[in-house]
């Protein structure tokens, strides 16, 4: 956790903030709470997808939900 994404859906940007935790299959992650924005949950059955750059992600994984294409093992 820790490491800070972009929240995408449908194409656009609609967060960026820093992964709070993660569900383990990859379905939803929360982002921290930062000034006005409280800490949110998002969910790949919504369209949404994360993206994080490889040099921020935590042991060189990559955090990933979307409901078109499997996880990376």
């Amino acid at each position: 956790m820790g490491a800070t994404v972009q929240i995408r859906q449908h194409g656009h940007i609609i967060r960026t903030g820093t992964v709070d935790e993660a569900m383990a299959d990859s379905t939803a992650l929360w982002i921290a709470g930062e000034a006005a924005q409280p800490r949110t949950m998002y969910e790949a059955a919504h369209g949404i997808e994360v993206w994080a750059e490889p040099d921020e992600a935590e042991e060189g994984l990559f955090y990933w939900t979307t409901p078109t294409a499997p996880a990376p093992n």
